[in-house]
């Protein structure tokens, strides 16, 4: 056989193997030119959503605090000293301004959240409405922080197991927090 032919017949299937090898390299490459930017977008659209959900929870959170309300109570009652004859009509007013703060700008920041995901990330979002949703209810009920929790801790006895609202909504906040920030700063044990 000519050497020409020869040459041509071994050379064939290498170029074709070349050939693939550069497609594939090629095609791997775009995919990975196109989703960097893709995947820069989506993240900051993550950041963005959770910062804002977390603006509202902690916006939501201060409004509903105990000692805010009994302070804006206080100032609308018009009594100064802590402990005067009026004492349990500021404490019904600021249950009554504990349950007038809108829950709905937390829903919504956490519908937006459970959009960008991922899962992990919204049900905490979702835990924090609910726990949101537990002080508004304890406020309508006519409650006030923990029915007791805090005041049988100051007396040196055992409180309840379960922690007062706020203190659950405190804690649902403060883990949503460290796991959106380890999803962002792409910890593999966030659940990405």
């Amino acid at each position: 056989m000519d050497s020409a032919v020869l040459a041509a017949l071994i050379s064939t299937p290498v170029a074709l193997l070349a050939a693939a090898a550069s497609y594939a390299a090629g095609r791997t490459q775009g995919h990975g030119a196109y989703r960097g930017p893709v995947d820069a977008v989506r993240r900051q659209h993550q950041r963005d959503a959770y910062a804002a959900f977390l603006t509202t929870a902690n916006t939501y959170s201060s409004q509903t605090e105990w000692r805010a309300c009994f302070e804006e109570a206080r100032a609308a009652v018009g009594i100064s000293a802590f402990f005067e004859d009026r004492r349990e009509e500021v404490e019904q007013r600021a249950i009554r301004i504990r349950a007038s703060v809108q829950i709905d700008p937390v829903r919504a920041a956490a519908a937006v959240v459970s959009l960008e995901g991922p899962e992990r990330i919204a049900a905490l979002a979702e835990d924090v409405v609910r726990q949101a949703s537990q002080v508004r209810l304890d406020a309508r009920e006519g409650n006030g922080p923990g029915a007791g929790w805090w005041s049988a801790l100051l007396d040196g006895r055992q409180p309840d197991p379960e922690p007062p609202a706020h203190l659950r909504l405190t804690n649902a906040i403060n883990a949503f927090t460290m796991a959106a920030r380890s999803h962002l700063n792409g910890s593999k044990a966030s659940g990405t």
